[in-house]
């Protein structure tokens, strides 16, 4: 094949002979050759094409970067689902908690208010009997009535 200079004085002597008018040689700018290769697959026990070792080692350094970049966006995507579930759960819990407070103020309330000897009172004695204290159990039979009443 020629040269970038052999090709580039050609392209010359062509615009010369155009501007003086002269007829330019009608040589082709590239010499054809024939191509004797099989019309057919090559065998597949040739081993393929080979690239160049700066072309693979650029495209693992890239193909590296960007794994380590998913990676990374990856861990940092799960770091921040664990700290939104650990945050729901810690609010969850707060408003259990909270909850949990008012039941016994208002079981404190109605402990008080609640007549030993009513039918009420009576019924609760026996009620509270299976409870470690008439506190937990005011607190779970104000629970289930609120229950019953949503």
């Amino acid at each position: 094949m020629e040269s970038m200079d052999d090709l580039l004085a050609q392209l010359k002597a062509e615009y010369e002979q155009k501007d003086a008018g002269v007829q330019p040689q009608e040589k082709p700018l590239f010499q054809e050759q024939p191509v004797n290769l099989p019309l057919t697959d090559p065998p597949t026990s040739q081993s393929p094409a080979k690239i160049p070792d700066w072309v693979s080692t650029a495209q693992d350094r890239e193909l590296a970067e960007m794994r380590t970049e998913f990676d990374k966006k990856d861990q940092e995507d799960a770091l921040k689902q664990q700290q939104e579930l650990e945050a729901e759960q810690k609010r969850v819990q707060q408003q259990k908690q909270r909850e949990r407070e008012a039941l016994t103020q208002q079981a404190t309330e109605w402990l008080k208010t609640l007549s030993p000897n009513s039918a009420e009172g009576l019924w609760f004695e026996e009620f509270s009997d299976s409870y470690p204290s008439k506190l937990e159990a005011a607190i779970d039979y104000l629970q289930a009535l609120k229950e019953t009443k949503s």
